[in-house]
């Protein structure tokens, strides 16, 4: 029980008032004589003197004592929650506002404590029920919060059933609840004029912050949902892998032990379905990890690591990885009659797919436009044929006689200019680098320097044939920027600016996948492990060459998800898959989070403790009739023996006042 104006106690002050007014003792006390004749001839003098006498204990005394009180609790106004509405008693006496905070990240898919069931449904059991209490009057709104915050409400009897109906058959969202962001929204929903409740029902698996929390302007009652097994778990929290366009190469995970002992478990390599590796492995306690590595079968599609052990969370056991990237990795034609380190690089670019072709193929281009880039090294390719195949381009070391028209030679050219902030040049650190002989790129109209040297630029962008280009006019091969880390992260660099991002194998749960669309692709469509496929349409790309983009942050469900690229009649231009797995280090970290429930309960006008139950009754109600019914009470008791007097003094005054010696009564002292 809570107590909502403790400040109405004061009013237990007048026990003690009724108490010492019962002492006081003004007028004597009745007693019968033979007549008054002689008494009223005597004219005693009239005197009334006050005496403290002990405190009467009789049960008029105790019946106000009992309705003083009673009405000093109504006035701190008690509320309960959920005693009574588990008999049918419904004292609520203003309109509510119930706000419930649904957490439906994928920590909540974990083990409850009813075998069978999940921590989401017991969590949306609940909700459930508390929506039922509801009455006429009454809103209710509902955050089902995971990857996406999605937002019910009702505000009358009909509604509160559509709500319910709707969050009984509402799945798990998954994905990873932020509360911080919630309780802000939260705080905009509530109403002027109600009784704002706002109600957490989670595992308790994240954090908030306490400014947030004292910012909300509501009480906040949190009810935690764990497993009866404890809250235990290991996780393959990330896969990732070397691999070329046939499979092979290797594979790395990531394994994490969350519960409070050390765990040894044996862990399986999967190809295709096929056992292919196998070891044994001790996790250490409390959110240790260890990192695996196998070696990858050749012409392997899929690959799947699997923790055998029986935990809380058993989605998050194993991590699949797909290997073929299908149509939609980032296709990438390298032009050169002597491939240098860059073909290295670029084939090491994470989802790109190399094919390398002579420099003599650009005299029969048939074929090489479908590709998201062209890297010519060295090459000059005969006019007209990059009007044809018009992609973007990564021009290295340009001849004479190329697409760019050149005016020199640089011997030993120096960096002189740098282009400061250049997204080319994030992460680059060219100090010390030598560039050997390298050709002076005549200027051109629209061309941006971004690293010169005295005589020309070293890199520069432009536009070649109506494409976006990067130009490096050194000559790798003789410089000794391919032995430094530079190298691979500037060829990164350039080929995220000028091609679309390739579709990646894995995406983290809960983060959100940037989608870029090739060339002539009106929408992508993309199809989740459950549910109806969902369509991104882009618009047509502009003049300043800038990427189309889109954002889908579906990815809250652990599975496979279908991509779809399809041009402006509806036909399929291409296809992949990327696969969203359970395991997390903060979603499969089923421990709650320390001091969690005493931050909530810290709220402003928090009143309902971390184990309140379904709605809220008030008892002020009951206490004010009780009160009440104890002074009719009192009112008759006192009442009933003045009744039985009064015939008595009736027959008494009438008789004294006929014959002067009837018999009477006086009131005399002791």
């Amino acid at each position: 029980m809570s107590l909502l104006l403790p400040a109405g106690l004061a009013a237990l002050l007048a026990l003690p008032v009724i108490v010492l007014l019962h002492m006081r003792h003004t007028s004597p006390r009745p007693k019968p004589v033979p007549a008054l004749r002689f008494w009223l001839a005597a004219r005693p003098e009239q005197t009334q003197q006050t005496r403290l006498r002990r405190p009467p204990f009789s049960l008029l005394l105790l019946l106000l004592l009992l309705a003083a009180a009673a009405l000093a609790l109504a006035l701190a106004r008690p509320a309960v929650a959920g005693a009574l509405g588990a008999l049918g008693i419904d004292l609520q006496t203003e309109p509510r506002h119930l706000i419930v905070l649904l957490d439906g990240s994928t920590s909540m898919a974990a083990q409850g404590e009813a075998a069978g069931r999940t921590r989401y449904e017991e969590a949306r059991a609940d909700a459930l029920a508390r929506l039922a209490a509801l009455s006429d009057g009454d809103v209710a709104t509902v955050l089902l919060l995971g990857t996406r915050t999605a937002t019910l409400s009702a505000t009358d009897a009909a509604g509160f059933g559509q709500l319910r109906e709707r969050l009984a058959a509402t799945p798990l969202p998954g994905g990873r609840a932020d509360l911080d962001a919630a309780l802000g929204l939260g705080r905009d929903l509530l109403l002027p004029g109600r009784e704002n409740e706002v109600v957490v029902l989670s595992d308790g698996a994240f954090a908030v912050d306490p400014a947030t929390v004292g910012a909300l302007g509501a009480p906040v009652e949190f009810r935690r949902f764990g497993g009866a097994s404890g809250d235990a778990n290991a996780a393959v929290v990330s896969v990732t892998a070397r691999a070329g366009g046939e499979g092979g190469g290797s594979l790395y995970a990531r394994l994490a032990n969350f519960g409070p002992e050390p765990l040894t478990a044996p862990v399986l390599l999967l190809a295709d379905g096929i056992e292919a590796g196998r070891q044994e492995v001790t996790l250490p306690a409390a959110g240790g990890t260890v990192e695996l590595a196998w070696p990858l079968p050749p012409g392997a599609s899929d690959a799947t690591v699997v923790l055998e052990v029986a935990d809380a969370f058993a989605a998050d056991n194993r991590a699949d990885l797909p290997l073929a990237a299908g149509d939609l990795s980032l296709r990438i034609l390298l032009v050169s009659d002597v491939p240098s380190p860059l073909a290295r690089v670029l084939a090491a670019i994470e989802g790109a797919r190399l094919t390398v072709e002579p420099g003599e193929r650009l005299n029969d281009p048939a074929g090489l436009g479908n590709h998201d880039l062209m890297v010519l090294e060295g090459v000059a390719p005969v006019p007209g044929v990059l009007d044809e195949l018009r992609m973007p381009l990564l021009i290295v070391a340009p001849p004479d006689g190329g697409p760019l028209p050149t005016d020199g030679v640089m011997v030993e050219p120096e960096i002189e200019r740098l282009r400061s902030g250049d997204p080319l040049l994030a992460g680059v650190d060219l100090s010390g680098v030598t560039f050997g002989e390298s050709p002076v790129i005549a200027a051109a109209a629209g061309q941006q320097e971004v690293v010169g040297a005295a005589e020309g630029p070293l890199v520069l962008r432009m536009t070649v044939a109506g494409e976006p280009a990067v130009v490096l006019a050194f000559d790798p091969s003789v410089s000794n920027l391919p032995r430094r880390v530079a190298f691979p992260i500037l060829i990164a660099n350039a080929v995220a600016e000028l091609a679309p991002a390739p579709l990646p194998e894995t995406v983290a749960l809960g983060d959100p996948l940037r989608v870029q669309p090739r060339a002539g692709t009106a929408a992508v469509e993309i199809a989740p492990p459950t549910g109806d496929p969902v369509a991104l349409a882009f618009d047509a790309a502009d003049e300043s060459g800038s990427p189309r983009e889109a954002l889908f942050a579906g990815t809250g469900l652990p599975g496979s998800y279908g991509v779809v690229e399809r041009d402006g009649a509806g036909a399929e231009t291409g296809g992949g898959r990327f696969v969203v797995n359970a395991g997390h280090p903060r979603e499969s970290d089923l421990r709650p989070t320390p001091g969690l429930a005493e931050t909530l309960a810290a709220a402003e006008g928090s009143t309902f403790g971390p184990a309140g139950g379904p709605g809220a009754a008030h008892l002020w109600p009951l206490l004010a009739l009780a009160a009440l019914a104890l002074l009719v009470v009192e009112w008759l008791v006192w009442l009933l023996p003045r009744r039985r007097l009064s015939p008595v003094g009736a027959a008494s005054s009438r008789s004294g006042s006929g014959s002067g010696f009837g018999f009477g009564s006086i009131r005399g002292g002791r």
